[in-house]
């Protein structure tokens, strides 16, 4: 049986194309309109979304703190603007790299220091 960790990011993937697929039977302008929400528009959530998957697996590479945050406020800079399909093709390359670091691993219930 696949373990539990496994299952929940193969669910956080799946979950993830599912929305894209969603939003892309929407008009296009809505991606970008602003709203009145915790995010202030669709584009910025899944923005959000992602930089919060990068890093997490940054973490669990035990990279810097001051990697990490860089790493974050670079992404951040490079998702402003970016189309619902360059977003999605950008999630899509961090499943690959998810995928590696979990083939790696000896133990998956292994506690992360931080």
């Amino acid at each position: 049986m696949k373990h539990h960790a496994l299952q929940l990011y193969d669910y956080h993937v799946w979950a993830n194309t599912k929305i894209c697929q969603h939003l892309k039977t929407l008009p296009q302008s809505i991606y970008e309109q602003e709203m009145q929400n915790v995010f202030p528009s669709i584009s910025k959530t899944l923005a959000h979304i992602y930089i919060t998957d990068a890093v997490w697996l940054s973490t669990m590479r035990e990279s810097s703190f001051k990697q990490t945050r860089d790493m974050a406020k670079q992404l951040s800079s490079e998702l402003e603007g970016k189309s619902l399909e360059e977003t999605e093709v950008m999630f899509l390359g961090l499943t690959p790299e998810y995928t590696a670091f979990f083939a790696h691993q000896v133990d998956l219930d292994q506690s992360i220091s931080l």
